[in-house]
């Protein structure tokens, strides 16, 4: 990570701690809840009220807006920084595994030879050793 990227990313956490707050300040909205229970608001608490939920509201709005906006640019960043060393990782790994992949394929060779030198020099062990027995079951039956 590089700096900007430290510091796009520190802003945008402080932003998003600020819009938790600002929208958990503000007041449910309750239009004409007041009424069906009997109450009613005084000229000043309306405004009171009012003038402080506007303010949290226009809060809201901005901090809003920069959190979308920032956390598009760290992810524009951060692609950008990545960009170049997630294609040299990528062409490594797969020259690694292309590699691994042609010495598995050479000892796989490898080893079908050596079975295959193995079944022929067995092979005529055997054939000997069967007239080997043919010939010791002649023997004693001769006798």
């Amino acid at each position: 990570m590089t700096v900007l990227s430290i510091i796009l990313n520190i802003v945008l956490i402080l932003i998003s701690i600020v819009l938790i707050a600002v929208v958990l300040m503000q007041q449910g909205q309750r239009q004409g809840l007041g009424a069906i229970a009997g109450g009613a608001e005084t000229f000043f608490g309306k405004n009171k009220a009012k003038g402080l939920d506007a303010k949290l509201a226009k809060i809201t709005k901005i901090c809003a807006v920069a959190f979308i906006v920032l956390a598009i640019v760290c992810t524009i960043v951060v692609s950008h920084i990545n960009k170049g060393t997630e294609s040299v990782d990528l062409e490594s790994t797969l020259t690694e595994a292309v590699d691994e992949a042609n010495e598995e394929a050479e000892a796989t060779d490898e080893a079908e030879v050596a079975t295959e030198e193995v079944d022929e020099v067995e092979a005529p062990a055997e054939d000997t050793a069967e007239d080997a027995g043919v010939e010791a079951d002649e023997a004693p039956a001769a006798e």
